[in-house]
């Protein structure tokens, strides 16, 4: 059996003293935003007690599914990646990105390089988004050439982490993402070939995919193109972030009913009891001896939650079967 734990939406960092000449962009509304109200919702002793307890109930390997930053100050992407070296190391830790980590366009070597090591796939991939973006071939200042050598792969043991980059730059009120097709493409691919390894494919994705939670102006541009590969070529789960609220749901795969879950933030305490923060357990079985069926991985969730009370975080459900035919 493999525990792969999940979280997302960390919104770690603190922009507060960001220099007026980096706010002449889209960040000055985001930079507002936390100043009047997001600071006082997203906690940092949440999110230290959220990496304690992670690391007690040691799962097999951690996907982070994006937005540890506010407004992409390079400052904060410095201090994300002091947050993911407290957490574990890359070997134990894979991230993608959120909207809010790529709020404008900008360098490579000034932002996402700062988490590279946790990002990049396993030399032996195909495609490695991080190897890409280092060649700058379509520009160093071009954050679409990150999204465009996706998706990332990343094989530890039976587990297949397929990372799928949805974060673009977008007009201010806008938070939504893109896939792209030539992402698509090597997607569709890489999902059948693990398939036929008989790997256990968990797709990462940070926005939101099931037509239910579909949005104009925070949801994938492309969601159904995406959608549509998932379902032709299979996979066993698809983790996600973004409107931080668990979300449980499936897509119709060619080999049976595909999980789809999304999770709420890692460190929101506020007045809203429904969002307080959450991270997720996942317990995959090997095909053959599972309840989902001969040939089928089975995923069990369990979710652990902030508990205000007692300043921790504690089971809050168990064993709840994902899987099925």
């Amino acid at each position: 059996m493999i525990t792969l734990g999940h979280c997302s939406d960390l919104h770690a960092t603190d922009p507060i003293d960001a220099e007026w000449g980096a706010l002449y962009n889209k960040r000055f509304l985001g930079w507002v935003s936390w100043k009047l109200n997001r600071r006082k919702l997203y906690q940092p002793r949440v999110l230290e007690a959220l990496i304690e307890d992670l690391q007690a109930q040691a799962p097999d390997h951690v996907a982070i599914t994006g937005d540890l930053t506010n407004i992409s100050l390079e400052s904060e992407f410095v201090a994300a990646a002091r947050i993911l070296e407290r957490m574990g190391g890359p070997d134990w830790i894979s991230v993608i990105a959120g909207n809010h980590d790529a709020y404008i366009d900008l360098p490579f070597d000034r932002s996402w390089e700062h988490w590279a090591s946790y990002m990049a796939s396993d030399p032996e991939a195909d495609s490695d988004p991080v190897a890409a973006a280092r060649k700058g071939e379509r520009g160093k200042s071009d954050m679409f050439s990150f999204r465009d050598a996706g998706p990332s792969l990343r094989i530890r043991g039976e587990l297949a982490l397929v990372g799928v980059s949805t974060a673009i730059p977008t007009p201010a009120l806008f938070a939504t993402g893109m896939v792209g097709e030539p992402q698509l493409a090597r997607l569709e691919s890489l999902l059948r070939e693990l398939g036929e390894r008989g790997l256990c494919r968990v797709v990462l994705v940070h926005h939101p995919l099931l037509p239910a939670n579909d949005s104009k102006r925070r949801g994938i541009d492309d969601s159904q193109a995406l959608r549509d590969v998932l379902e032709r070529a299979g996979a066993d789960l698809v983790l996600h972030g973004h409107d931080h609220k668990t979300i449980l749901g499936h897509l119709d795969g060619r080999e049976g009913a595909i999980p789809v879950v999304g999770i709420r933030s890692g460190s929101y305490e506020g007045p809203r009891a429904d969002k307080n923060a959450h991270y997720h357990l996942y317990r995959i079985e090997s095909p053959g001896t599972s309840a989902a069926g001969l040939g089928r991985y089975s995923v069990t969730l369990t979710s652990r939650a902030w508990d205000g009370s007692r300043g921790c975080f504690a089971e809050l459900e168990s064993g709840r079967p994902l899987s099925r035919r």
